[in-house]
């Protein structure tokens, strides 16, 4: 049974990114939403996670209430077939988010992010920026302010013109099968005067020939802020999506860095789609 897992701290940005999960489901053919929340329990006094088992418990129970509000809320906005699974765990998101997606045949993990705050837990090594780290399934972050029940009209796929794995393709291809949006390729390169050397000629021909079938415009432009050249252009362009197959210094890792715009990055009204980088 195909699903989204929904992570949720049951913020209000995690509840905008349980809202547009919702949306995106009966164009992926979900037919089951999982709604997760990773908590730890500690000892007072103790630097680490202790064992207690009466606090375990209390905290257990108050966060499966919490899942069971926030899935009366989801159901009215979600066709009457649609399943629906809680999970509530003392556990650490990242060491068991592949286990999970596995076990339960997830096609979209789907958290949100919300202004400074969702920056400032990044910086610091939060769960979602580990999760965007360890993910070997696609990664949908939701910005607070998204739009719910727009639709995927318009895509950006990001790109530093390196080699992407055949599985990493196939899991682009299948969300660009599903939602047949307008495609823009966009690649930002630093200033520099062998930008256009003969492998990255060879890397631009290979991109044009993986993406054919999609009849995407290419932008090729030089920029010292990858971040901000990409934002901007989706601002411009009316997106309503970014994708990236996230490598170190890629897009996806440069908009999380303290370096880019905290502004720009975390005020952004576009989702964005992380693809892993798989293995071929």
């Amino acid at each position: 049974m195909k699903s989204i897992l929904i992570l949720t701290d049951f913020s209000d940005a995690a509840f905008r990114a349980a809202e547009y999960a919702t949306s995106l489901a009966p164009a992926l053919g979900v037919e089951r939403m999982i709604l997760y929340h990773a908590y730890r329990t500690m000892v007072q006094g103790s630097d680490v996670p202790v064992p207690a088992p009466q606090v375990e418990n209390l905290v257990y129970v108050e966060n499966m209430e919490k899942l069971a509000s926030l899935q009366d809320q989801l159901r009215l906005m979600t066709d009457a077939d649609t399943k629906y699974e809680l999970l509530a765990e003392d556990a650490f998101l990242p060491d068991q988010l592949n286990k999970l997606c596995q076990e339960r045949d997830v096609a979209l993990v789907v958290m949100g992010v919300a202004g400074k705050t969702g920056l400032q837990q990044l910086l610091m090594g939060s769960n979602t920026s580990q999760v965007l780290k360890v993910s070997e399934y696609p990664v949908l972050v939701v910005p607070k302010e998204a739009v719910v029940g727009k639709g995927i009209s318009s895509v950006v796929f990001s790109t530093d013109l390196q080699n992407i794995s055949k599985a990493s393709l196939e899991q682009l291809y299948r969300f660009l099968d599903l939602f047949r949006p307008e495609v823009h390729v966009v690649n930002v390169e630093p200033p520099a005067a062998d930008k256009y050397t003969d492998d990255t000629k060879k890397q631009i021909t290979a991109l044009h020939e993986v993406l054919e079938r999609y009849t995407p415009a290419f932008h090729y432009m030089t920029g010292t802020h990858i971040a901000d050249s990409v934002l901007e252009f989706a601002r411009e362009h009316h997106v309503s999506l970014i994708v990236t197959v996230p490598k170190k210094h890629s897009f996806i890792s440069s908009i999380f860095h303290k370096s880019i715009s905290r502004e720009l990055a975390y005020n952004s009204p576009v989702p964005l789609l992380s693809i892993p980088a798989l293995p071929e």
